[in-house]
């Protein structure tokens, strides 16, 4: 779920108030939606450090990490520059801030060296990951990270994608059944069987494209195999747009929690993408965010391969169903 800068910030509040606070956020965007300006609220928040931008930010908890070099990367020794820093112990009521700017230029050797920290984080630390890239990151560094997704201005960002639209009527009958079992089990079939519906309309036009540009390539040409030879291509194609929809469907139901949270915690200018989120909003807090967790998880577990149908039960259970533990 995309969040506006205040949205974002009374989340985390909220969250360090009730003991919650995640030791590593990945923060994706442009500068422009707000994600320099969460940092610096955080820094303020946290340690009463106050700055105009990250490049003037001073603070003795706070420290700044950006690529550097002749190739823009985030290098080894500068990963291990802030190594004796988080080693330090942070003054009562403040905690060890440490930002990566521009997080997706982390090298190879340098992302397996900040792994041993995101790993066993030392006490009162927050590590802010900030990136317009997220997918160039290691999957060991997205595991270990609390992601939110800035909303970027514009009208744009506000409409829902024509995937989630659809699947926004079976997500509300869910949401009106909420701890349910059987909710749960209707949601992921619904899921299922709109995905199915997509692959098979994505397949169709991008097979309908290459017959028709093969036939085109035919007559000006004496090439008469082009589109058996584009067969790895379409395929690719296919898959790559089927798991766009798929990823857009999981934004959705991570939207309708999120706001859910927002509207229960009474943060300011939440709108909601339908009516049934305020009564959502009755839950407990906790309770909501465990299974933003969970929908969080199954993006994990889908991207790495895992049975799809076995994980969707479980994971559908735990983001809809009677328990999310």
């Amino acid at each position: 779920m995309p969040f506006a800068l205040n949205q974002a910030l009374s989340l985390l509040k909220n969250a360090h108030q009730s003991g919650r606070l995640p030791h590593a956020l990945l923060v994706t965007g442009s500068p422009e939606s707000g994600t320099h300006r969460l940092a610096l609220a955080l820094a303020e928040y946290l340690n009463g450090a106050r700055a105009e931008s990250l490049d003037t930010l001073r603070h003795p908890m706070c420290r700044i990490v950006r690529p550097g070099s002749k190739i823009r990367s985030i290098t080894i020794d500068a990963v291990r520059s802030v190594e004796p820093f988080l080693t330090l112990r942070a003054p009562e009521g403040e905690t060890k801030l440490v930002i990566l700017l521009e997080a997706d230029r982390l090298s190879d050797d340098s992302a397996n060296a900040f792994l041993k920290t995101l790993e066993e984080p030392p006490p009162q630390t927050l590590i802010i990951l900030i990136t317009e890239l997220p997918s160039r990151l290691l999957p060991t560094i997205l595991s270990r990270c609390i992601r939110l997704d800035m909303a970027e201005l514009g009208p744009a960002a506000a409409r829902l994608t024509d995937a989630q639209r659809r699947f926004l009527p079976a997500l509300e009958s869910a949401l009106q059944h909420f701890g349910t079992d059987l909710a749960a089990l209707a949601l992921r079939a619904d899921f299922q069987e709109l995905l199915t519906q997509y692959r098979e309309e994505i397949s169709e036009r991008i097979n309908g494209a290459i017959k028709s540009e093969a036939k085109a390539i035919a007559e000006g040409t004496d090439i008469r195999d082009w589109e058996a030879r584009q067969k790895d291509t379409a395929a690719a194609m296919i898959e790559t747009e089927y798991l766009g929809v798929r990823l857009q469907l999981l934004e959705l139901i991570t939207l309708c929690l999120g706001q859910a949270v927002l509207l229960a915690s009474h943060a300011p200018d939440t709108q909601p993408v339908t009516p049934v989120l305020s009564e959502l909003a009755k839950r407990p807090v906790p309770d909501l965010l465990l299974r933003l967790k969970a929908v969080e998880q199954l993006r994990k577990d889908i991207s790495f391969n895992v049975h799809e149908a076995l994980i969707l039960d479980a994971r559908f259970t735990q983001i809809i169903g009677t328990s999310p533990l």
